[in-house]
């Protein structure tokens, strides 16, 4: 797993090698370390961004870095610095990022557009300065332990520490039994903690410290413009996000699917100058695989359908868990199913991660309003409770533990929701899905993928978000901006129909056509003709069947065991049930999914 490693403090004792060969765990990943009196410093990983080895020190070797990831678009930034006296001598990101801290101090990170994590030492200050950008895009977790700190891009490097004694955080727990993903900073250990999006964290002298830099809020003072406005500024920044990044590192890929997100990349990516893979994944004749191949041909990229099997989690599950520190509910891992192959073909992977979110796709209708806060918070609550809801949890849970989480939940998300500091319920909502369930949750999946490729994410992009952060919510309505810039942009790829509605985004005689079949279907089943069937969607996935049947003994032989039933956290005869029930034709496959996790996670982490 790829990221940074590091111990500050007390003298490590060997300890920094052992923590980055707990995370190398390819054979193919490279490491780099350092270390000194009372730190060590490194960082694992593919060889692909950034290569040139770390740490790389400043003119007089007072400073040095180590970083992963990559920032983008700041060639007159490092012109300025060469005037001032700066002198380059490996021109890459990492080296860059370290002479502009040496220039203009800690605000340095305000000025960074990209997906890193940095590591700077200074030597004369003995102060570690850590920083990541503004979305947490490359993870880092971290625990203080007395006077030290340790630091890594996942959790197993912690276990490399013979004092390290993980302690089970219930809420967390409770928390991703309901909603699929942790709230906050919090892991499944009690004392790691996850680095906060757009942070600076220093450490000297024993005292940690972490303040904010970046404050992640929608504007509500909207400005006067009409639509046109809006429509040509959003198709101006989202095709500079894309510009950014395209930065020539070997083969690049596109994940594809039937949605929205990824055409809008396919639409932006200048595939005549960039010969371009795309990627899709599904069962056979899935609505995702139907469409993307479609929009595919339109644009002539090097397309490639990698079918999910139904086994397919018994063999990358537990991988899928581990890669992830047990924070993405195994049902959720499909790019596992399709990843080995797609390193073989790409460097560079491009998705539409957090497109959904920030252009507006989960504003409805009710909440273009504003709502008491705490009947907003029970309005969202069972939006976002995807799981085990309040009423189960007495069941669910073992007496014991449902006594030290019983409403913490809900009240944790309530406290959460306040970040948002907005009015409109609407900010408030999207300010959910982006700091909590898209950073928790959507963004595990992007951790999955940089285990072999380098990810790239333009809707992260500093300039687009800032200005979508000023976007009237009545324009970004059922992502109403985002679509109208999209048909503008690419009319070709707006006549292929939309996995969401199987209708095409423009109006055409396609979607006339389609609209026309499925008043006909209706019109013939209502007058009793029940043998003409219905339109019906086929998803690339069908896990509720696959758990009762292929999955089934694995299923079964996971949470059915004497010691999975005996861990103390849940009922067992619930459990059992649940199991029953599903196996019978219920549908519990996100239910299952979570508990599965959990387990796997257990064994790996804790046994």
């Amino acid at each position: 797993m790829p990221g940074l490693v590091g111990v500050a403090g007390l003298e490590q004792d060997n300890l920094l090698p052992r923590m980055a060969q707990a995370i190398r765990d390819k054979d193919w990943y490279q490491q780099d370390l350092h270390a000194e009196r009372r730190i060590g410093l490194g960082r694992v990983h593919l060889g692909l961004l950034n290569p040139e080895p770390q740490p790389i020190w400043n003119e007089d070797e007072t400073l040095c870095i180590f970083m992963e990831g990559e920032v983008y678009d700041y060639q007159e930034a490092k012109r300025q610095l060469v005037d001032r006296g700066h002198q380059f001598q490996i021109d890459n990101d990492a080296e860059f990022v370290l002479h502009l801290f040496e220039e203009v101090g800690e605000t340095f990170a305000s000025q960074l557009n990209g997906a890193f994590v940095a590591a700077i030492w200074d030597v004369r200050a003995r102060k570690l300065w850590i920083v990541n950008d503004r979305f947490g895009l490359q993870q880092l977790f971290y625990r203080e332990d007395g006077k030290r700190l340790l630091f890594a891009g996942h959790t197993a490097a912690f276990q490399a520490d013979p004092h390290y004694n993980p302690q089970v955080d219930r809420l967390a727990l409770a928390e991703f039994l309901s909603f699929e993903h942790i709230l906050g900073n919090r892991t499944l250990i009690a004392d790691v903690k996850l680095l906060p999006p757009g942070s600076i964290l220093t450490f000297q002298n024993g005292q940690l410290s972490i303040r904010s830099y970046y404050d992640f809020q929608f504007v509500e003072d909207y400005q006067d413009r009409d639509e046109a406005w809006y429509v040509e500024r959003w198709v101006h920044l989202m095709q500079q996000a894309v510009e950014r990044r395209m930065r020539g590192d070997g083969p690049i890929g596109l994940q594809l699917s039937g949605g929205l997100d990824s055409r809008v990349m396919l639409a932006m990516i200048n595939h005549r100058r960039y010969p371009l893979h795309t990627f899709t994944f599904g069962v056979p004749g899935c609505d995702d695989a139907r469409f993307a191949r479609e929009a595919a041909d339109r644009r002539g990229t090097i397309h490639h359908f990698m079918e999910l099997r139904p086994d397919y989690l018994r063999s990358v599950a537990e991988e899928g868990v581990k890669s992830t520190n047990g924070l993405k509910s195994c049902v959720h891992m499909h790019v596992l199913g399709a990843l080995d192959e797609t390193a073989k073909l790409v460097n560079v992977l491009y998705t539409g991660s957090l497109g959904d979110s920030i252009m507006g796709g989960h504003i409805q209708r009710d909440l273009l309003a504003v709502h008491q806060p705490e009947v907003l918070a029970r309005m969202l609550f069972k939006r976002y409770n995807t799981c085990f809801d309040e009423e189960s949890h007495s069941q669910l849970f073992s007496s014991n533990f449902y006594s030290q989480v019983k409403d913490a939940v809900f009240q944790e998300f309530s406290h959460v929701l306040k970040n948002s500091r907005a009015k409109i319920s609407a900010n408030v909502r999207e300010h959910y899905s982006i700091r909590q369930s898209d950073r928790r949750w959507i963004l595990e999946g992007q951790n999955l993928l940089r285990t072999q490729v380098v990810v790239r994410t333009p809707f992260y992009d500093n300039d687009l978000v800032d200005f979508m952060l000023t976007v009237p919510p009545g324009l970004r309505f059922d992502s109403y901006l985002y679509i109208q810039g999209f048909i503008q942009a690419a009319p070709d790829l707006a006549k292929v129909p939309y996995e969401k509605t199987g209708l095409p985004f423009t109006p055409c005689m396609r979607e006339f056509s389609i609209r026309a079949d499925r008043q006909m279907r209706w019109w013939l089943r209502q007058r009793g003709l029940k043998w003409v069937s219905a339109p019906q969607k086929r998803p690339y996935a069908d896990y509720d069947t696959w758990m009762r049947t292929v999955l089934r003994s694995w299923v079964e032989d996971t949470l059915l065991n004497k010691r999975a039933l005996g861990r103390g956290y849940f009922n067992p005869d619930y459990i059992r049930n649940l199991v029953g029930e599903h196996m019978a034709g219920a549908k519990h496959a996100r239910k299952l999914g979570v508990l599965l996790t959990l387990e796997l996670w257990h064994r790996m982490f804790l046994d």
